[in-house]
């Protein structure tokens, strides 16, 4: 009998891998090709689970949201105001190996954009929900005193969102500017002077 496989188990699979060839070589060295090899198939192989090259990198980039997510919803789970606001914050930015990997796809991705302007609804997307999380968790520390009432919420929100952003490119070009305890300092700064009397609006005691 003809083995039966399993058609969303092997896609995942094969994500699986490029994102680990990924992380190990680079984005440039991991082709079809080099993934196939890694696989153990021919190239051809790939094409029966996507439809290219490039639903494959779309789709990967969907993951690493996927999963960021995930772990932006344990860390916040039965959190508010700045301690969730600080856990959200600690799994999006490239501040660990998890998502120091995820940044070289992230930003490898962003890079095909501009020849595959579709792309962009992907980010769109993922924006739009950090963006509202953010407001929603910056609304929670007004509301319990930690930040003063006229907080600018929404302009927060999305200063935070760019520094996501711009902080994937930072890490993959390996500036000071990515280095963790930058990254911290700079969102401290900006939460400052906003902070109630007697609230440490700061990135800190995670555990």
């Amino acid at each position: 009998m003809p083995k039966i496989v399993d058609k969303e188990a092997r896609r995942l699979e094969i994500l699986e891998c490029y994102l680990g060839l990924v992380a190990r070589e680079g984005m440039q060295r991991s082709t079809s090709r080099r993934l196939a090899e890694e696989l153990g198939v021919a190239t051809g192989a790939l094409w029966h689970y996507f439809a290219n090259f490039e639903e494959m990198l779309s789709t990967a980039f969907r993951l690493v949201f996927e999963r960021t997510n995930e772990r932006i919803a344990r860390a916040t789970d039965g959190r508010r105001g700045l301690d969730a606001l600080h856990r959200m914050i600690a799994q999006i930015h490239p501040l660990e190996k998890t998502s120091h990997d995820e940044a070289l796809v992230v930003v490898s991705f962003w890079g095909r954009v501009a020849t595959h302007p579709s792309y962009s609804d992907d980010q769109r997307f993922i924006e739009r929900q950090w963006h509202a999380a953010y407001i929603a968790h910056l609304s929670e520390a007004v509301a319990d005193g930690e930040l003063v009432a006229d907080t600018p919420i929404r302009q927060l929100a999305d200063t935070l969102v760019v520094l996501a952003v711009g902080y994937q490119v930072e890490h993959v070009l390996s500036t000071p500017l990515a280095s963790p305890d930058a990254q911290l300092r700079v969102v401290d700064a900006l939460l400052a002077p906003w902070a109630a009397p007697g609230s440490i609006a700061r990135v800190e005691n995670l555990d």
